[in-house]
């Protein structure tokens, strides 16, 4: 699906992402780990086509800093950890407003999803209520929900469950699980290692803008190969 050959980003004289080279297949879930400011939001937001950068990133053979990649944009779906709803409307029309202007579906069918949607998540009789009235995973699965209604064939989700309350962290993550049980290839950036254990296909490792590793959760988590990874898993079990 993605094709990622070379990949830098710079922000003024700092890079931040640093000769990436990748290739992410469909099914896979990938979740991609390391310190804060290792460079993993900023990687997860080029492959949606949101910041510049030098190399090439190709979408099912469309380049993503070409005009083209507007075409399938919808094709790949993206989950904030700030929710990014908007709080002027109610919860069944975030999640249709996209699908509605894209005409993804007719119109009944749309409502319909939607419906199905929020029955799916017990969040069905939140339909007409505005996201200041939602929990913090409320507002995460309400989010979750309207990028699927969107019909992609890839979702990338950046630290879905870093504004939450420890409460409210695994009804999000067990909604990702559900979905990904349904084959949805997906990309997280996450810091719930215990979650990317179980979640996981894949795992890349990165620090300081470089892929340091890249393996099963075996591999990563049980034999961890670099020093810079060890240590890194050594401070999060102490």
């Amino acid at each position: 699906m993605y094709k990622i050959r070379h990949l830098v980003k710079t922000f003024t004289k700092a890079k931040i992402l640093k000769d990436i080279s990748l290739d992410i297949e469909k099914g896979e879930r990938v979740v991609i780990i390391g310190p804060s400011g290792s460079g993993k939001s900023t990687f997860l937001r080029c492959l949606n086509g949101l910041e510049t950068y030098q190399g090439s990133i190709q979408f099912m053979n469309h380049d993503i800093s070409k005009n083209e990649f507007k075409k399938i944009r919808h094709k790949v779906g993206m989950v904030f950890q700030s929710f990014n709803l908007f709080e002027n409307l109610t919860v069944l029309e975030n999640i249709t407003l996209a699908p509605l202007s894209r005409k993804i579906d007719d119109k009944q069918t749309i409502y319909q999803n939607a419906k199905n949607y929020l029955k799916q998540i017990h969040l069905e009789d939140k339909e007409n209520v505005y996201p200041s009235s939602l929990s913090g995973g409320q507002k995460q699965r309400v989010a979750i929900i309207r990028t699927l209604m969107m019909h992609p064939d890839i979702i990338l989700f950046d630290e879905p469950t870093s504004a939450l309350d420890a409460e409210m962290i695994d009804e999000v993550l067990n909604l990702m699980m559900e979905v990904a049980s349904k084959g949805m290839t997906m990309v997280v950036v996450t810091h719930e290692l215990n979650f990317a254990k179980e979640f996981a296909t894949r795992v890349i490792f990165m620090d300081e803008g470089k892929i340091i590793e890249d393996g099963t959760p075996d591999e990563i988590f049980n034999h961890p190969k670099s020093a810079r990874l060890q240590s890194f898993l050594g401070k999060i079990k102490h």
